[in-house]
């Protein structure tokens, strides 16, 4: 395997940059067309009709936020990054196991086991979002 260089790290990081930087730019520019928004309507009308105002600005009312979504989420994600930890350990052992050792799989398995701990706290932090409302009063204590 061939080391990509500092060329290939940097562009990683720009990349990484730009996906941050462009979310930012979206959700600004979302507000700055929901203010545009209502500045064209109070020119129109001339009033303001508050269940417009509340469909305009309450986010709270998108499907994805329902009761549960986080807990949802937290559980899926969670599950996701473990088993690609798992995945990524079994990359750096089966050669090994086999007889044709990776150079530093010890150091690629760590990495590997770190990545599926981050995927059980992401899992086991889903025990302080609210669950979905059908589940509540299943919930046992340990």
């Amino acid at each position: 395997m061939e080391y990509m260089g500092a060329s290939g790290n940097f562009g990683f990081w720009i990349f990484v940059a730009a996906l941050i930087v462009g979310g930012m730019w979206k959700e600004q520019r979302d507000k700055a067309e929901k203010h545009e928004t209502l500045r064209r309507i109070m020119e129109k009308t001339g009033t303001l009709d508050e269940a417009k105002l509340k469909e305009l600005f309450d986010e709270a009312t998108s499907d994805d936020r329902k009761p549960g979504y986080v807990y949802r989420n937290l559980r899926i994600w969670g599950t996701v990054v473990m088993f690609i930890g798992a995945a990524m350990a079994l990359f750096f052992l089966i050669p090994t196991l086999i007889g044709h050792p990776i150079e530093w799989w010890y150091g690629g398995v760590s990495i590997a086991s770190g990545v599926a701990l981050v995927g059980f706290g992401i899992f086991f932090s889903s025990r302080f979002a609210e669950p979905p409302a059908d589940t509540q009063n299943e919930r046992k204590s340990l």
